[in-house]
């Protein structure tokens, strides 16, 4: 489970709050990996789980770098790489997924990126915005 702190600020409110919703949907993700007979649902979530990752990315992608390039962040460029990085997961995903259905494994396996996505990104690399505003 990721749970929001203060070290994941970025100095923007909206950005932050992005930010949450997509961890929200990671935890949520987390609590279904333990299931194997998922509800209708449960199932339903899975699919709208994936359009939402690919909806997010293009909203908050452009948000964020926006903002990012407006205030000059040096961290513009290694963000705009990473979203694209991001991006290609998920198309990879998508095209998993209509091959093979949503397999226990291919859940397990989008739900570690996007922890691990979640944290390092916005540690690493967002949060650097904030100095910038």
């Amino acid at each position: 489970m990721v749970l929001w702190t203060k070290r994941f600020a970025t100095g923007s409110d909206t950005i932050d709050q992005q930010h949450r919703m997509l961890i929200n949907n990671i935890n949520h993700l987390e609590a279904m990996l333990t299931n194997t007979n998922p509800s209708r649902t449960e199932c339903d979530f899975l699919i709208h789980l994936v359009d939402f990752l690919e909806t997010y990315a293009d909203h908050h992608f452009k948000f964020e770098e926006g903002c990012m390039e407006r205030h000059h962040c040096p961290a513009h460029t290694r963000n705009k790489e990473a979203h694209g990085q991001f991006l290609q997961f998920i198309s990879n995903y998508k095209a998993r997924v209509k091959v093979e259905g949503f397999r226990q494994e291919a859940l397990v396996q989008l739900h570690s990126t996007l922890g691990k996505w979640i944290e390092e990104h916005i540690l690493r690399i967002d949060t650097q915005l904030k100095p910038c505003l």
